[in-house]
């Protein structure tokens, strides 16, 4: 299993008041306060821990097929500046992420052990929220078209009763693992191969 989450840095600043009373409390746990405040760019801290929290959470999602919003039982810790994992519930996932001007992007796994995972981080001129989708899963089928050597128009997306996208070749379910995720002006797909 998989999970990802990017955060457009430019956008972020923009839509989010993260300084705002009650937030930080609200979203983090002490010690990741603490990472916050005593890291060189606390806005790039609050943005890396949230999508360490996100991808961890999607797969947690995919495990037990149930959403809740409780961001503090998403509990981060940084190996690295860029590694580290998360823990909801006494699950562990681990964490890699890039940090650049732009975005901040974070890949969840369950396991380390698992097969290559296969990143791809790409540009969106429109921030709609279809649009952003409709880009996403274009690139996804593409990707796994050449990966797989399957027809592109034979790929389809569809969505679990909890919000789960899957892939599907002619009404048949792929099993193949894989996350989308997309935020302003960026998007990404993580597939494990």
């Amino acid at each position: 299993m998989i999970g990802n989450d990017i955060v457009d840095l430019h956008y972020a600043s923009i839509e989010s008041n993260w300084q705002r009373k009650g937030f930080i409390n609200k979203i983090f746990t002490s010690k990741e306060q603490e990472l916050i405040w005593n890291a060189e760019s606390p806005f790039k801290m609050v943005w890396l821990l949230w999508s360490m929290k996100e991808s961890a959470y999607k797969i947690y999602v995919q495990q037990h097929l149930k959403r809740f919003f409780a961001p503090k039982k998403s509990v981060c810790s940084l190996t690295t500046n860029t590694t580290g994992f998360v823990v909801i519930n006494e699950q562990q996932y681990q964490t890699k992420s890039i940090i650049n001007d732009h975005y901040i992007y974070t890949e969840a796994v369950l396991n380390t052990s698992q097969k290559e995972v296969i990143n791809t981080c790409f540009y969106l001129d429109d921030v709609s929220a279809q649009n952003q989708r409709n880009t996403a899963y274009k690139q996804l089928k593409t990707t796994v078209s050449k990966m797989k050597q399957l027809s592109v128009h034979s790929l389809s997306i569809k969505k679990t009763v909890a919000g789960i996208p899957q892939l599907y070749q002619k009404n048949k379910l792929l099993s193949i693992p894989f996350s989308i995720t997309h935020h302003g002006n960026y998007g990404a797909l993580s597939i494990l191969n």
